[in-house]
């Protein structure tokens, strides 16, 4: 849990995100991740999309949590994205998404912390607090901070 601290760094921070679609903005997110390692995306975005023809990620209110277990890291990873318009994303209620939080982890004896890391982000967006400042944040490090202080919140309360 420790980790978590560490999230969202500043460079995987994306703001006013011009996606066409949910698959656009998956490979944006899975790009981000993987161009400073100078690896392939399309096996990241390919796992991603696989998870959301599994079933919807989209918590509501505008959020959606992508996550999937991807080759190549050793740590979980996370990708803020704000995007300029809401998306269809195939949501139950069809809510458009317009803020994602993907979520990757490496395989096989990753699930336990990739159930936790499910968990604190659930108690994130659960506080209405936490969306509204998130939502106006207009800065990578105003967004940063918020993030920092969520779970710092969320951590001191378990």
């Amino acid at each position: 849990m420790s980790r978590i601290a560490a999230w969202v760094p500043p460079r995987l921070i994306l703001l006013d995100v011009d996606a066409r679609d949910r698959f656009h903005a998956l490979e944006i997110a899975a790009v981000a991740a993987t161009q400073p390692r100078g690896i392939d995306p399309a096996p990241w975005l390919r796992a991603l999309w696989r998870r959301e023809h599994v079933g919807s990620t989209v918590l509501g209110c505008g959020i959606a949590i992508p996550h999937a277990q991807v080759a190549g890291i050793t740590e979980p990873m996370t990708i803020y994205l704000r995007t300029r318009s809401p998306l269809a994303f195939d949501a139950p209620e069809d809510e458009p998404v317009s803020q994602l939080l993907v979520i990757l982890v490496p395989p096989n004896d990753a699930r336990d912390e990739h159930l936790q890391l499910l968990a604190v982000v659930a108690q994130l967006f659960s506080a209405s607090e936490f969306r509204e400042r998130l939502l106006s944040a207009m800065t990578v490090s105003a967004v940063g901070e918020v993030f920092r202080e969520g779970v710092a919140r969320v951590i001191s309360a378990t």
